[in-house]
């Protein structure tokens, strides 16, 4: 019986040491590697992390809804662009050598459509040229006297839309002017001409010196004085004279009574006896 009792102790140690010595063992190496079960470090909440694409993962997808700007349409409009002004500046018309020349490109199928199908461009099919299409066709004195004839209105014409496609309208507008061949009204900011008509000489009239003379002598009174010194030459006035009129609204308005203040409604009668009136 005590021999078994011993085996059984020594059994027991045995078994004590073993798990107490594995436990210290695997203690042992998580000390001596703290990366390993450590948690890792949080990233600053500033940065986001790059995304990587391995090569397993596919790559986003491009979408083609739309077409891509390839800057063919705006190098068009450019040219054309570009056309009009030099086409407006030289007020001649120009073959497409000269355009194609100017441009320094090939005009294309497609740029000669584009012009012949403007609306600021004349094209001649016979002569294959290309002309400025101003407002009014209009580049010479004559042309603007027959314009302004052959008007039915007397609206005139507007400089501005004159200058469109000549340049030297200014200058002819001021040469016309001083030939008494057209009217002229100047802007008041900088005496630029603002619109023209054509002017009819045969309503002009020649009035001689002495008259001339005669009118620059009369003295016309101020406007306020006026209706009194027709009154005094026994003239009626057409209009009221301005001093009567002052007295008359003095006199109105002494004669005006103060008016006085409307009583409020009384709505507590039946306490008149007790209530003040502080209105009186």
């Amino acid at each position: 019986m005590s021999s078994n009792y011993l085996n059984n102790s020594l059994k027991s140690f045995n078994t004590s040491v073993k798990n107490q010595s594995a436990t210290f063992f695997s203690q042992k190496r998580s000390v001596g590697n703290p990366s390993a079960n450590a948690a890792p470090a949080p990233e600053p909440s500033g940065l986001k992390r790059k995304r990587i694409i391995t090569p397993t993962q596919s790559a986003p997808k491009i979408v083609y809804s739309q077409p891509t700007d390839s800057g063919q349409v705006r190098d068009l409009m450019s040219q054309v662009h570009y056309a009009i002004t030099y086409l407006k500046d030289k007020e001649v018309a120009l073959t497409a050598n000269e355009l194609a020349s100017y441009l320094s490109i090939q005009l294309t199928d497609t740029l000669r459509l584009v012009l012949k199908d403007n609306e600021r461009i004349h094209y001649d099919p016979k002569s294959d040229t290309y002309a400025f299409k101003p407002i009014h066709n209009i580049r010479s004195a004559p042309a603007l006297l027959n314009y302004l004839t052959n008007q039915t209105t007397a609206q005139g014409l507007s400089v501005k839309e004159l200058k469109d496609g000549w340049s030297g309208a200014i200058e002819t507008v001021g040469k016309l002017e001083a030939d008494r061949d057209i009217l002229v009204t100047r802007t008041k900011k900088d005496n630029q001409p603002r619109m023209v008509w054509k002017n009819d000489k045969s309503l002009d009239v020649d009035v001689e010196d002495e008259f001339k003379s005669i009118w620059h002598r009369i003295t016309i009174p101020e406007p306020a004085e006026l209706p009194r010194c027709l009154q005094e030459a026994g003239l009626k006035p057409t209009s009221v004279d301005p001093a009567s009129i002052k007295r008359a609204a003095a006199n109105n308005a002494a004669r005006k009574k103060p008016k006085r203040a409307r009583a409020g409604r009384i709505t507590n009668t039946h306490m008149s006896h007790i209530i003040r009136d502080f209105s009186k």
